[in-house]
């Protein structure tokens, strides 16, 4: 049986696995299967857990994403997410993306911070501006 390509890109990296047997993911109708030769889709993926198989290799490999979109279209798998990690340790994978995501989130709340700093700012300067 002849396989596809899968390709996994966020805003960091890229990612490419040939020759995969079958992928299984999920989205808001549940939990689906891809093989070679799907007909063409496309569907926003949940948080969380999916997997494939590539070549003769008989074990999965997991690949962990909060959410993204999947496009299956000439035997050619992408997947956009903001972030994702592979493996073929379920548990490694798993806290693999929660320390990646926890790490997002601090970067996230630093920025908020520091645009409420400039915010404050600004309004303080803007008040000092006005004549009186």
């Amino acid at each position: 049986m002849s396989g596809f390509t899968l390709q996994l890109a966020s805003a960091t990296r890229q990612q490419q696995f040939t020759e995969v047997t079958s992928f299984v993911g999920s989205d808001a109708s549940g939990q689906f299967g891809l093989m070679a030769g799907h007909v063409p889709m496309a569907t926003v993926l949940d948080f969380g857990l999916a997997r494939f198989r590539c070549g003769e290799r008989s074990t999965w490999r997991y690949l962990a994403l909060p959410g993204g979109t999947l496009h299956f279209a000439g035997n050619q798998l992408s997947i956009a997410t903001r972030s994702f990690v592979v493996g073929e340790q379920l548990d490694t994978v798993r806290s693999a993306l929660e320390t990646q995501l926890a790490h997002e989130a601090r970067q996230h709340a630093d920025l908020r911070h520091n645009l409420d700093q400039l915010e404050k700012a600004l309004i303080d300067r803007l008040w000092h501006m006005e004549p009186r």
